[in-house]
């Protein structure tokens, strides 16, 4: 599920609880606490799931009851309730809504992008090229991220020692909540699959390890598995190669799931 259809989607739903419940001629504040509550333990079993992370829950359980505290607050005991409030209260509910907007907004795009059209209107000599607007994730800065380089190149080294050529099928085009399949195939020099290994995939976001784990089967050359479905963002996946009584190769391939 996307971010713009679960948090301004849940919004909708906690105005029309909000409106069902008066029009089943519930009290102001239990039709609120049901606009705010239900909604909100929806998300709740929903992120306990998919884990779409704490900045989106924050954003979710900010919006819902929000929405609801509005309605409560705009349409109370009596129908001309809102003629009647004074103007501070309804600024500062039009304060907080706007708020609750505009955070939903910078955490989609920072999660997903700008949609296309609107980023070739917005940035400079973006037409024709691949643009790349989410948030790529938090940088690493502890004692290994430097090393970064040098062990990409000991573990390209360690596959030109071997005359091992890996293909990877899978891991473009992955679409948040879909379980994907993927296949790692390994041959050597004169293009025979490489038997007796080992091949897991490991998945995690930028700065963060052991998010999702796979153990790929097979043989002949030829690992398969299937991916669980993912929250869209950026994330980091490790394929470790290794042979018994061997070293582990560890290469790295970055993903985007929208």
């Amino acid at each position: 599920m996307s971010l713009f259809i679960s948090l301004f989607g849940g919004m909708l739903l906690s105005a029309v609880l909000y409106g069902l419940g008066r029009l089943g001629r519930l009290a102001n504040f239990w039709s609120a606490v049901i606009a705010a509550a239900l909604p909100s333990l929806i998300y709740m079993a929903y992120a306990g799931r998919y884990r779409p992370g704490l900045d989106a829950i924050a954003i979710h359980l900010i919006a819902y009851p929000t929405v609801a505290l509005m309605f409560g607050l705009l349409y109370g005991a009596r129908a001309d309730h809102s003629l009647n409030m004074h103007w501070v209260p309804k600024l500062l509910i039009g304060f907080f809504v706007a708020i609750t907007l505009i955070m939903g907004t910078f955490v989609y795009i920072a999660r997903q992008g700008l949609p296309p059209a609107l980023a070739v209107l917005l940035l400079p000599d973006s037409r024709g090229a691949t643009i790349h607007t989410g948030f790529s994730g938090v940088v690493e800065h502890n004692q290994d991220a430097a090393t970064g380089i040098a062990h990409h190149l000991l573990m390209q080294n360690k596959l030109a020692q071997r005359g091992w050529q890996l293909s990877i099928v899978g891991l473009n085009g992955i679409h948040a909540g879909v379980a994907t399949p993927v296949v790692v195939r390994v041959s050597d020099r004169a293009m025979r699959p490489v038997e007796n290994i080992v091949v897991n995939l490991e998945l995690h976001h930028p700065g963060q390890r052991g998010e999702a784990a796979l153990a790929l089967t097979g043989g002949l050359g030829g690992y398969h598995g299937t991916l669980p479905g993912l929250a869209a963002g950026h994330w980091v996946a490790h394929i470790l190669l290794a042979q018994a009584g061997g070293e582990t190769i560890d290469l790295e391939h970055d993903l985007e799931v929208r």
